[in-house]
């Protein structure tokens, strides 16, 4: 029986979405610590990081389609995993296992380097992940936004691993003056497009799922202003991030560098295909989700030049 339920649970944690999780903490830590003989930290606590980030990112999923039933059995009835291979009492006790050990790495990496700030951001990861998929989700705008912000909040987490580790030789000291290091720039910058390319996403996932979303009474942008708005919103958000690209790189072009640069320019160039066929076809939008997501992943390889 066990056997049976390891391959659901597997899909029911969204392994797709766990990788790039993963991808972008390491690219993080790529970025900052490889080939760099002055930076130090800890790998295996590292690691621990990583585990309780996609131990909470993967409970969330669950709860999602815990309280998603309803509308998945119209949106997407060959992907329904629980209530069909996964019990919903599984699902919960499974949502909460999860959690509870990702709190408990939180409360390791809290107390050993002197900060409440892990127990602080997985207590908060965990009830914003609940209360999103009980309420938020279902107010015009607010869920996707959330999930954006969290998903924009990945990369900065794992480098506040690196400035919380008092040891790591992550500062530049020059002259008696502290610097951040120049790779910084690269990850906020990779924030904001993480943040931006996710909120595209989530908009253009509500254009789906109109159908079972009318079921669980949810208010989403496509409902309420009709597709040809939601398409230029969409459309908005995309050119947002190649207007961005353009202003900041003159402004910190050593500090971001011309290869992070070009990479940076060939997603956000798929961006623009994905935007004009979307606006020409109908057709085009249930494969802008994938596409948004293939040029998430081209951004995020700029963290391993």
């Amino acid at each position: 029986m066990a056997g049976n339920l390891i391959i659901p649970i597997f899909r029911l944690v969204r392994p797709k979405n766990i990788f790039i999780i993963l991808a972008t903490m390491l690219g993080v830590y790529y970025t900052l610590a490889f080939n760099n003989p002055i930076v130090h930290v800890s790998r295996f606590d590292f690691v621990l990081l990583l585990l309780s980030t996609s131990l909470i990112a993967g409970a969330g999923n669950m709860i999602n389609d815990y309280f998603d039933v309803k509308a998945d059995r119209v949106n997407k009835p060959h992907k329904l995993i629980i209530s069909k291979h996964v019990k919903r009492r599984w699902a919960i006790i499974l949502h909460w296992v999860f959690n509870f050990s990702a709190l408990i790495i939180s409360i390791y990496l809290s107390s050993k380097y002197s900060t409440f700030w892990y127990v602080f951001i997985n207590l908060l990861a965990i009830n914003t992940l609940w209360f999103y998929s009980v309420y938020f989700k279902k107010k015009i705008f607010l869920g996707n936004l959330i999930i954006a912000i969290m998903t924009g909040f990945i990369p900065l987490l794992a480098l506040s691993f690196f400035v919380l580790s008092k040891e790591s030789g992550i500062f530049n000291q020059i002259n008696g003056h502290w610097y951040e290091n120049p790779e910084f720039h690269i990850i906020y910058l990779l924030s904001f497009f993480a943040m931006m390319q996710n909120l595209a996403r989530e908009i253009c996932k509500d254009i789906s799922d109109i159908p079972g979303d009318r079921k669980i009474y949810v208010k989403s942008i496509p409902m309420k202003y009709g597709l040809k708005t939601t398409k230029t919103i969409v459309a908005l958000i995309l050119s947002i991030q190649i207007l961005i690209l353009n202003i900041v790189y003159p402004i910190y072009e050593l500090k971001i560098g011309q290869w992070t640069y070009y990479i940076l320019l060939i997603a956000l160039s798929l961006n623009l295909l994905i935007m004009i066929l979307m606006l020409k076809n109908d057709f085009f939008v249930k494969y802008s989700q994938s596409l948004l997501k293939l040029s998430m992943l081209i951004g995020l390889s700029a963290l391993f030049v």
